[in-house]
């Protein structure tokens, strides 16, 4: 019977690869066959699991590791539970028994394969905390093979689980009718470099698989609209008031779905380049239908955008998802599946929900094809897609609209523009000096310093290095780095030979600045002067020179530009000097030492002087040093305080009303 069934399986995700666009784009190494019942009655997932693995590496595998994610919500002693030590810690304080999620395994036994078959892993099956030494971490498990697993061997297992849905803390569960079910099955490892790659799920840290074939069941009340990864093949209606929803998708690491019988559901063919087509499928809550078109453009424009940048897009759907309301789905992302997010009042221009759609969607490259490991470096995930998302939102919104909330309500200030080039600098002034950016998601101080590293660092360090670069070179670069690693696992040292290869030279000295190093990028200028110089006096070649006898200097002025080194990054800096007389001259310093002095002699002034002129030192903290001007503005600060004692004026009248 094992047999048979194994076989039917193969047949089965062998028919289901004919239905859909393509043959698989990598090798299938961890490949699913899901069978699935939501029980909406008593919140919980039914599962049977047709795993095939594949040994893709020179050793012997004596044992499997596997995650079972969905146990970091099955109590307050996780390690997921246990890191947060804010608002998701509270999200919990109140939880019944019935809120509580969790992942257990019935049964894991071997259907084929060289290590034998029939046999049941479950009694050897062992939890494992490779992270820390938190033994109430149920999140890692391993099983031992009967015989080893050669290199190039594949084995075939029947794994019967069940699922506890949870009530939303993060990422997934169950919200009143709406069901985020991400993370939710028993996963395997990666295995490579001697050693099973299985982390704990740590509450800041994600995720990081194989590639491989998803065939994936959901059976669930006829009512719910349901979304998932890949393509649905079939919908059937069945006598007990149930439907089946078959999806299926190849070259992926992952599979999330969702379902709601409050969802409203669009589909799109979008052809984003001559030929090529992909289905955009958008699930709305009802009450934010008014967004349907703002998110539909956010999407189309990243798939067209990202196409052009990164490689085309190669999958045959882009399903993005509205979440309900307090279920902690918003911004997440799935292969081919991702979530948006917006409030109840988001007008446009505020940047929601586009610029969570453009980040979510853009993760399919830097985490959906290109593999990096977002436990080790996630920079090398979430920096390569903010700068992704904001490269595409200004190209297609312009620069972004200074937001303000005021008591839950946004006001956009449409005269107020922020330039792309300063976005994320106040979060790494704010945490310079804390960690370096290579950490692992886990090993951060605090949270503030885990997002500065993660995500807005590794913004700024790709900007710069696209100004100090020019598009010319950038951007070949970073869609020769993308192309090269889609369906690999990718580590820093990938990024750095493509760097230097485009570069035309070894680009380790820019790079280890940013990625192993704390300091900050901080030019400043200290000082200009123009001083007359004075007519010679004194010996001379044997003469004694009267200054009524010097003509030599009459007129001509020395002039000095003293620029500073304030931070502990150093890389080449332009520096621009102007004169009264319309002349400019442009210098370049190397910026290693502390400080570096121009000078000149000419008969006009230095008006103003300015470091970096250009803007491709985007990592510069503190723009308002790298400017100086003789003669100064003093009407600035006026402004500056008159347009914060408006702001007080308005604030203050606010009270009152409230107040009276």
């Amino acid at each position: 019977m094992r047999k048979t069934l194994f076989i039917a399986g193969l047949i089965s995700l062998w028919a289901a690869s004919l239905c859909v666009r393509g043959e698989t784009l990598c090798p299938q190494v961890a490949n699913y066959a899901l069978d699935v019942r939501l029980d909406t009655s008593r919140k919980l997932i039914l599962g049977r699991e047709t795993l095939t693995w594949t040994n893709t590496s020179p050793d012997s595998v004596h044992e499997l590791w596997f995650h079972l994610y969905w146990n970091a919500f099955a109590n307050n002693a996780s390690t997921f539970l246990s890191e947060s030590r804010g608002r998701r810690q509270a999200i919990t304080r109140d939880f019944k028994k019935e809120d509580w999620g969790y992942s257990r395994v019935d049964s894991i036994k071997v259907l084929k394969g060289p290590v034998g078959e029939g046999f049941d892993l479950k009694p050897g099956l062992t939890f494992e905390h490779p992270d820390d030494a938190n033994d109430l971490d149920r999140t890692v498990f391993k099983v031992k093979l009967p015989k080893a697993l050669g290199p190039g061997e594949t084995v075939a297992l029947e794994v019967r689980w069940e699922g506890k849905v949870p009530r939303p803390i993060s990422r997934t569960g169950v919200a009143r009718d709406y069901y985020f079910i991400a993370q939710w099955f028993p996963k395997i490892g990666v295995y490579g470099n001697g050693r099973w790659n299985c982390h704990q799920f740590h509450e800041a840290s994600e995720f990081f698989a194989d590639y491989g074939t998803y065939d994936v069941s959901i059976t669930l009340p006829t009512s719910f609209v349901v979304g998932a990864t890949g393509r649905r093949l079939t919908l059937v209606r069945n006598p007990d008031g149930t439907s089946t929803h078959r999806y299926f998708q190849h070259s992926v690491h992952d599979f999330a779905w969702t379902a709601s019988p409050r969802f409203l559901e669009y589909r799109t063919n979008f052809e984003f380049a001559p030929g090529k087509t992909t289905e955009v499928i958008l699930l709305v809550q009802p009450e934010h239908k008014r967004l349907k078109e703002r998110y539909q453009k956010a999407v189309m424009a990243a798939i067209k955008d990202c196409s052009l940048l990164f490689g085309d897009y190669p999958y045959e759907t882009a399903t993005c998802v509205d979440p309900a309301y307090n279920s902690h789905s918003g911004g997440m992302e799935y292969p081919t599946f991702f979530t948006g997010g917006a409030g109840f009042l988001d007008p446009e221009g505020s940047g929601d929900p586009e610029g969570v759609t453009i980040h979510e969607f853009g993760h399919g490259y830097f985490y959906g094809l290109v593999g990096s490991n977002e436990f080790e470096n996630p920079w090398m995930d979430e920096g390569f897609t903010t700068f992704l998302d904001s490269e595409i939102y200004d190209a297609v919104y312009g620069p972004r609209l200074y937001t303000r909330n005021y008591f839950g309500i946004p006001v956009v200030f449409k005269d107020i523009r922020i330039p792309v080039e300063t976005l994320g600098l106040a979060e790494v002034r704010a945490t310079a000096g804390r960690d370096i950016m290579q950490n692992p998601a886990w090993q951060f101080q605090d949270e503030a310093s885990y997002s500065a590293n993660s995500y807005e660092k590794p913004e700024v360090m790709l900007r710069t290095l696209k100004r100090f670069l020019g598009e010319a070179v950038f951007g070949p670069l970073i869609k020769d780095y993308s192309l090269s690693f889609w369906f690999k696992h990718p580590k820093p040292q990938d990024f750095y030979d493509v760097a230097s290869r485009h570069a035309g030279r070894d680009m380790s000295w820019f790079l280890d600045q940013f990625i192993y190093g704390s300091g900050t990028c901080d030019y400043a200028l200290e000082r200009i002067s123009s001083d007359p110089v004075p007519p010679l006096k004194g010996w001379l070649d044997g003469k004694f020179v009267e200054p009524a006898n010097s003509k030599k200097a009459q007129g001509l002025l020395r002039s000095e530009v003293l620029v500073r080194r304030l931070g502990e990054v150093r890389i080449p800096v332009d520096i621009e000097v102007t004169f009264d007389d319309g002349k400019v001259f442009r210098e370049t310093w190397d910026g290693q030492d502390l400080w570096k002095n121009f000078g000149y002699s000419r008969k006009s002034r230095v008006v103003l002087a300015v470091v970096d002129p250009d803007l491709k030192l985007v990592a510069d903290i503190n723009r308002t040093n790298n400017s100086l001007k003789r003669t100064p503005n003093r009407l600035a600060p006026w402004k500056a305080a008159a347009n914060w004692l408006g702001w007080l004026q308005h604030a203050l009248e606010v009270f009152s009303i409230l107040g009276g």
